[in-house]
This record gives C-alpha cells, sequence and structure tokens, in this order.
C-alpha cells in the first residue's frame, strides 16, 4: 500500500495531454481478437494493471499476444474459437469487465475451467449472468452459486434466449453478445435502458451481424466465424474526464486532451458539464475509426447545478465521484435520479465516495435511487483520505487536493495503476502554482 501527500498550493491547468488509450474498448478488443481467426493489430494500446490481466488470462485459453510497449501496440494471433484447455484455474484478480466477457466467452466452449478471483470479485454476485447463460445451456459449479470461485462448462449447442433487462449493465449485455454469438438461435436483448455499446461494436466490426435499435438488441446466430481486424484505440474518456472536471473548476486553466473517445454512451460527462453551464470545445473530431474521437479544449468556468435524469445515469457510471465533486463546486443543487441500477452494481464506490469526500467538507445526501448535492461547499480537509483500492475515487481525490491549499494524504494511490499508471506524472506537467 502507498501514500500519496498532496501539495500545499492551488493549482491551474495549462497546456496539453494525452491520455492514455480506452481500457473498456481495450479489454473487448484483447477478447474479440483472441476468439477470432488470425491476426488483430490494435493501436494505442496502454498495458495498464487490469488489461495485463485480460492478456493473461486469454493467453492461458492459446491466444498469442506481443505487446510492443513503447510503440502502444499489441498483436494478437487469435484462436479461431478453439480455446485451449487449462488445468489451471483462470484468474481474474478483481477486474470486473473481464468476469463478464469471460463468462460469455466461456459458455461456447465445451471444455470445463474454473475461474477464481481477488478478494471483491469472490464477494460480488453473479447470479444474474449464471442464471441467464444457464438458460443457454451452460453448466456452473460453485460453493454459494453466487459468486466466484465457479466452475464452467459450456456448450456447443447453446441456445438463444430473449432477455427483458432488468437492471441496465453493459456488462450483462456483454456477456449474453459474446454468448449469442455462438448460439444455435438468435439471441434478443429488450432494453431497460440504453447502456455503452463498445461489445457490439466491436463484435459486428470482427464480423457479428448485431441488430441494435433503441428498444431492442438481437444477436444473430450463424455468425461465429469472427476475423481479426487492425483498430485503434481512442483515448479513454474517463481518463480525460478527470482533467475535464479540474480544468473546468480550477480558475485560470486552459487544457487541450487530444484524441479522446467520443463514443455517445461514453460522455455522460460531458453532457452534464454542458448542462451546469460549460463550453468545452471539441476540434479535429474524427468518425472514420470504428470508435470516434475528437481534440477537447477546456477552459474554466463557473458552473450551475443540474438535473441528471436516470436515463443518463448508465453513461455516467464511472465518473459519478468527478460529477460529485463538480456539483459541490457549482452554484445551486445537483440532483443525481435513478442510480438504483448503479446502487446494484457499483454500492461500495457509491459509499466510499459520500464518506471520502465528507473528510474534505463536501456532504451528500445519499438513498437507494437520488443522490442530491447542495453547490457551493468549500473544500475544508478534516481528515486524510483513501482511495479504497477504487481508482475512479483515488483519482477524484487528486482532483480535489488541487482545489485547496490544505494538504492531505490520500492512501492506497497505487489503485490508480489499475487503469491509469501514469495519472500523477501526467497531472503534473498541466499543473501551474496560482
Amino acid at each position: 500500500m502507498f501514500d500519496y501527500n498532496t501539495q500545499p498550493s492551488k493549482f491551474k491547468f495549462q497546456g496539453e495531454i494525452m491520455v492514455p488509450g480506452d481500457k473498456s474498448i481495450a479489454h473487448r478488443a484483447i477478447t474479440f481478437g483472441a476468439l477470432a481467426s488470425g491476426v488483430t493489430q490494435i493501436s494505442n494500446f496502454t498495458y495498464a494493471d487490469d488489461l495485463a490481466v485480460t492478456a493473461k488470462v486469454f493467453k492461458q485459453l492459446g491466444a498469442r499476444i506481443h505487446t510492443e510497449i513503447s510503440n502502444k501496440d499489441m498483436i494478437i494471433k487469435g484462436v479461431g474459437h478453439k480455446l485451449k484447455e487449462s488445468d489451471k484455474p483462470l484468474n481474474i484478480e478483481n477486474v470486473g469487465t473481464l468476469e463478464s466477457l469471460l463468462f460469455g466467452v466461456l459458455a461456447s466452449s465445451t471444455n470445463s475451467y474454473q475461474v477464481v478471483g481477488g478478494d471483491y470479485l469472490s464477494n460480488r454476485p453473479v447470479d444474474r449472468q449464471i442464471n441467464l447463460l444457464s438458460r443457454m445451456g451452460v453448466k456452473y459449479q460453485s460453493k454459494t452459486d453466487q459468486s466466484l470461485p465457479i466452475s464452467i462448462t459450456g456448450s456447443d449447442n447453446l441456445k438463444g434466449i430473449t432477455y427483458h433487462q432488468d437492471i441496465s449493465s453493459a456488462q450483462i449485455k456483454s456477456s449474453l453478445v459474446l454468448a449469442g454469438i455462438y448460439a444455435k438461435s438468435d439471441t434478443t436483448i429488450i432494453r431497460k435502458l440504453p447502456t455503452r455499446n463498445h461489445t457490439e461494436l466491436l463484435a459486428n466490426y470482427f464480423g457479428a451481424n448485431i441488430d441494435v435499435n433503441p428498444d431492442i438488441i438481437v444477436i444473430k446466430h450463424g455468425y461465429s466465424d469472427l476475423t481479426g481486424q487492425d483498430l485503434t484505440i481512442p483515448g479513454d474518456f474517463s481518463s480525460a474526464a478527470a482533467y475535464i472536471v479540474g480544468g473546468l473548476l480550477s480558475h485560470g486553466s486552459k487544457l487541450i486532451l487530444p484524441m479522446v473517445g467520443l463514443n455517445s454512451t461514453r460522455i455522460g460527462l460531458l453532457n452534464v458539464a454542458k448542462q451546469m453551464g460549460a463550453n468545452i470545445f471539441i476540434d479535429n473530431k474524427s468518425t472514420k475509426n470504428i470508435e470516434p474521437f475528437g481534440d477537447l479544449i477546456v477552459k474554466s468556468q463557473k458552473l450551475h447545478g443540474t438535473t441528471i435524469t436516470a436515463k443518463q445515469v448508465p453513461f455516467i457510471i464511472d465518473e459519478i465521484p468527478l460529477i460529485a465533486l463538480m456539483a459541490s463546486q457549482a452554484s445551486g443543487e445537483t440532483i443525481i435520479e435513478g442510480i438504483h441500477d448503479v446502487h446494484l452494481q457499483l454500492s461500495d464506490r457509491i459509499r466510499n465516495m459520500r464518506v471520502e469526500l465528507a473528510k474534505l467538507g463536501i456532504i451528500m445526501d445519499v438513498n437507494d435511487d437520488t443522490i442530491i448535492i447542495k453547490g457551493n461547499q468549500r473544500i475544508i480537509v478534516k481528515d486524510d483520505v483513501d482511495s479504497h483500492n477504487d481508482h475512479r475515487i483515488a483519482m477524484m481525490l487528486c482532483i480535489a487536493s488541487i482545489l485547496t491549499t490544505s494538504p492531505f494524504k490520500i492512501k492506497n494511490i497505487e489503485a490508480i495503476d489499475i487503469s491509469y499508471p501514469g495519472f500523477i506524472a501526467d497531472l503534473n506537467k498541466v499543473l501551474v502554482t496560482k
């Protein structure tokens, strides 16, 4: 465990910083590249800790993966859906995205695998995914029937199902997409609300046939011959979000963030900032890549409170800690509605965010379905803070430290390495003392 001592100065942002490649897209690119026939070449790949776990697991399943760290390239020789047997458990540590993707991948293999994980995932229920994939023909064995470790035996005769979403979860949807590609009949997902669409986009790019409409997704059977592809991963919007919030809140700031991913299902924080009165300019927008991107130009601005509706919540799921900080420094009151599904998926994050911000004098009301944050709150350091091993909370606390002259300690700062190992070094490159 490592602690980080913040500086006793207020800062502003000046300059340009390139954020790492999008981690959500990279997990899926590795997955499809490993499953496909032929070679996949991924450009602008950032080798963060949890991506290393994903690569390790798919190597164990037979994929050949080579990474050029200096060039940010990854080359994958896929298995053509012929997964290798393994006499050792597949250890996914605490990578929640990998858990969902892997369950979907193993669903169509007749081999038996044991999946184990770290403390967090070993206590996170997976009953929804198990129940859905069991309906398709997958067999599971677990001591608890609720969480890892778990044994999985898939089927080469999967049947498609119809799933009426009870929660808006991109991870559960991703499991069904990966299993449905290899099913013998169509799989239909009737949406509760739209969620992130990286899995559907990349599945179709690699050769699947998925119809996506506002209310329904249909994974067509008979399109299981995925083929390796070349793709460039845009900058991770969730990483850029920390700079966006810092730049908006720190007076006198002007910051350029090149080549940031602008997938419409990921830029919820950008839309929230606009609702709060921000004007963020987008330049050099590209739509030629499978995932759109552009350069963001952020200047400090006065913000006001807003109401964030339930329909917006699936698109801000990673950025809620940053939005809470932003709302606390705006004028008026901000209400985040319809967080029930987020509570089911990320209850620890919301609870820990509330506890740690309270140590900085920022108070919010949280119940099962709503967060209410009053604006114009002063940051008053009452105690040292803790990331709780959550990289999103750790990054938010770093941004909060820029807005006060009172230093404090951030415990377990190494959690940032999960998604952005160079965050603090990059942050210091664009900070100027006021």
